[in-house]
């Protein structure tokens, strides 16, 4: 049946900037698809696309894109700016990674800031 594999989910989740102490929770709703999760939160559209190995993060908001590309081997994050199409590259170490079909949490640092976070994300069946 068409469409039949597109799930609606309840995302629930945070990014914690352990560093600075900054926390940002959020809670919305969103579609899954064959290890894909889309959803919007404060206005910035969430794509993310996940492996047994891999997560890509896709945030992008009116003023610009930041992808996330996570795993063991090499992690980078890559911020673009659109009124001008500036981009800058920033190279991210993972420290721990769990990746299943219902969670994702990831633990990291941003090498140029040397900033510590944390992302987890719930994604449960929404009715």
């Amino acid at each position: 049946m068409f469409g039949s594999d597109i799930i609606r989910v309840k995302v629930k989740g945070y990014l914690k900037n352990i560093t600075e102490n900054e926390n940002l929770f959020f809670d919305e709703r969103g579609i899954s698809k064959k290890n894909k999760v889309s959803f919007i939160s404060d206005s910035i559209k969430y794509s993310i696309k996940y492996s047994n190995s891999e997560v890509v993060m896709i945030r992008e908001g009116n003023d610009f894109i930041n992808t996330f590309v996570f795993n063991k081997k090499k992690s980078i994050s890559t911020y673009t700016l659109k009124s001008n199409n500036y981009t800058i590259d920033m190279d991210v170490n993972v420290n721990e990674i769990d990746i299943n079909e219902n969670n994702i949490y990831i633990k990291y640092v941003i090498n140029d800031t040397e900033c510590i976070y944390e992302y987890m994300i719930e994604m449960s069946e929404s009715l």
